[in-house]
């Protein structure tokens, strides 16, 4: 017997970085009809209606968060006017009810990854309704006490809460959540844990060894300035940077020392030949409530590439992985764990099996059993 169909409210584009939402949703897929409804963006390309057995709706949403920040003045700006915001929910839920109705989906099971969009359950009012708390929204929002409204009204309504790490879990216990699982994130094994290595791109096989990489968005969370006096203090490392820059950010970058380089984002397919071409990863956050509640997912994928990482000490989720994670809190103490990980590396067996129990199918399993059981 088929499992109930499911619809998949992700806060970020497939075809964007791949995270949570997309490796979710490919077990969730097993068995079901899933539709995948994502935001559209002027970033990234939407994915086409169907694709292989898979289906795709790109709603339009006020982009609050956008990159540019022209565009971002201009959806604040936008998102302050309720018959605004009142008129773009509307139209998301004609686009999804015509879409529903087209694929023949009646009483859906409804997955939220991020609230904004969760008004759309009132079409379906006896579908079981899950929210999968990944972030601390409210740290993303201009206004976060109309989100957090919203977020709780979503929590009291569902029939299934998930969070990703502790203080998220916390969040929702304050919230009131009924039932409440807490599964973090993982890594996709057959990937990442390569028996061959792949080569690396030409890009990072031009720069000089020893390489310490990252992988992911440089944003507001991301300390450059505590990067940029690592790199100067060990200038015979390279230092690849491989993810989407935010603009605002571009002026700052050009101050990087010479072994410092922004590559840009790069297909997630090229992802393992990064980090297989490099000797130890990185995660240089800032510490604040925000990265508090964060389980990256790129630490797991380091770990599975078998590279020892070397992080600040962000997230209390970091401590579960004592022996592939070095922490430090100052530039010269990060430069120097960095220093003595690439001179005496972890065995990079040691570092893989740490991350061995994070794969997305076991990590995702009582999540998935939950959701079958509603």
């Amino acid at each position: 017997m088929a499992a109930r169909d499911l619809i998949y409210f992700s806060p970020i584009p497939w075809r964007g970085l791949h995270q949570r939402p997309q490796h979710c949703a490919d077990l969730l897929a097993a068995g079901r009809r899933l539709l995948f409804v994502e935001p559209v963006t002027l970033h990234g390309e939407a994915p086409p209606p169907r694709e292989g057995d898979r289906d795709w709706l790109a709603l339009p949403v006020l982009p609050v968060n956008a990159r540019q920040s022209v565009l971002r003045g201009l959806a604040l700006a936008g998102d302050a006017l309720p018959p605004l915001r009142r008129a773009v929910e509307a139209r998301q839920a004609r686009l999804l009810a015509r879409r529903c109705d087209r694929l023949g989906l009646r009483e859906p099971v409804l997955l939220f990854g991020h609230p904004e969009l969760s008004h759309l359950r009132r079409l379906f009012p006896d579908s079981p309704v899950v929210y999968d708390h990944m972030d601390d929204v409210l740290r993303f929002v201009p206004r976060p006490d109309r989100m957090r409204r919203i977020l709780a009204a979503l929590v009291a309504e569902a029939d299934l809460v998930n969070a990703t790490s502790r203080r998220l879990a916390e969040q929702m216990e304050a919230l009131g959540a009924q039932r409440l699982l807490r599964q973090g994130n993982g890594v996709e094994w057959e990937r990442f844990a390569v028996g061959v290595a792949p080569p690396p791109p030409p890009e990072l096989a031009s720069l000089p060894v020893p390489r310490a990489v990252y992988t992911g968005s440089v944003a507001e969370w991301f300390d450059l300035e505590l990067l940029f006096e690592v790199a100067r203090r060990l200038p015979d490392v390279s230092f690849p940077v491989v993810g989407p820059l935010r603009p605002s950010l571009l002026k700052r970058v050009e101050r990087a020392p010479a072994n410092l380089r922004f590559i840009g984002q790069r297909p997630y397919a090229q992802v393992p030949a990064w980090l297989a071409g490099a000797q130890a990863a990185l995660i240089p956050f800032v510490r604040n409530a925000l990265t508090e509640a964060v389980d990256p997912v790129k630490l797991y994928e380091y770990l599975a590439a078998g590279l020892p990482v070397v992080a600040t000490p962000f997230s209390p989720e970091l401590a579960d992985l004592a022996g592939g994670v070095f922490l430090a809190e100052t530039a010269e103490a990060f430069a120097a764990a960095l220093r003595r990980v690439l001179d005496a590396p972890p065995p990079p067996g040691r570092l893989r099996e740490l991350a061995a129990p994070r794969r997305w199918e076991r990590v995702l399993a009582p999540l998935v059993e939950a959701i079958e059981a509603l």
